[in-house]
Parts: structure tokens; sequence; C-alpha cells
């Protein structure tokens, strides 16, 4: 089965309505905030997504996102390569649907001024969220050794730091 591009953008409450889903990918050029933290291009992303209505009539985004990217190890700062994989559902905010109201399993989002949500920065920010918070190779497979490293001396004599007050003591005096 051949992968089609998912669309820019949709609206999810009619998509919803009829059960859309989709099984695609998201081009890895369109994706400008994930490249900036990236070695290399980012290649494109398998995405699925499918829209639907619970039991409690509440429509929602259920999707999935994978996609192979090469950042720099924040050790050696060599290339390596990080799998990002990240699940999500989402529901739109409505007239009838408040983030209030909604189960905490919902992550609420507004929709724009047509009624649609950006679908490729949607699965962007989940892939931005799916980072590492700090990207280094395992310890064996780093150049450089983490107990040879060194973070900078620590001065051992207390510094006599400026009274911010003094002015205030000096007016005192007089």
């Amino acid at each position: 089965m051949q992968k089609v591009r998912i669309p820019i953008s949709v609206d999810p409450v009619k998509s919803a309505s009829k059960q859309l889903s989709y099984v695609g990918l998201v081009p890895g050029q369109n994706l400008t905030r994930l490249q900036e933290l990236l070695v290399k291009p980012c290649a494109d992303v398998d995405v699925e997504l499918a829209f639907a209505i619970d039991a409690q009539g509440i429509k929602h985004i259920k999707g999935q996102a994978n996609v192979g990217v090469t950042v720099a190890c924040e050790r050696c700062g060599d290339p390596m390569a990080v799998e990002l994989a990240s699940e999500f559902i989402y529901a739109p905010v409505t007239r009838r649907q408040t983030a209030t109201d909604m189960p905490s399993e919902y992550e609420p989002f507004e929709l724009d001024e047509l009624g649609e949500v950006n679908l490729h920065r949607m699965v962007e920010d989940e892939l931005i969220l799916a980072m590492p918070v700090v990207v280094k190779h395992d310890e064996r497979e780093c150049r450089i050794d983490s107990n040879a490293m060194q973070w900078g001396d620590i001065d051992d004599a207390p510094q006599e730091k400026d009274n911010p007050f003094a002015v205030l003591q000096e007016l005192k005096r007089k």
C-alpha cells in the first residue's frame, strides 16, 4: 500500500463525524522547528490519524507519529541516531465541547479562524515533545569518557560580597 501525504489542515469536527482516518507521511522539510534541533535534515514522518466520536459524544483525533532523526550528542558533539515516536489524543474546543468538560485523556486544542487544525504543526509539536531532554550516546559508545570530564574549578575560599544596603547604612550614620 502506497503512503500518501497527510493533508496540512482539516476540519476535525466534520472529519470526526465522517470517521475519517489517514495513514501517510508528513514531509520532513515542512517541519522547520524540528529541523532546527537536528544535525541532518529530517526524513518524512510516518503518521496515522483517526478521527472519531467517543461514547460521551466527544469528537477527537487519535494518532501516532514515528521518524528517525540525527542529532548531536551533547557530550561529544558527534551525530547520533534517535528514533522519535509519539502517540496522542486531541479534542477540539468548540461551543459544545469546552476544555473544562473534557476527560483528562484528551489534550484540548483551539481551532483556527476557519474551524480547522493544522495537522503538520500538531505532528511537529508531538515530535518535539518526544525529543530526549538531554541527547547523548551511551557511555560505552561515546568517544569522551564521562569520568574524565571537567566542569570547572570550585573556589573554596568564600568571597566577600558587596552589601546592597551599605549605602543606606552610611546615610543612617549621618
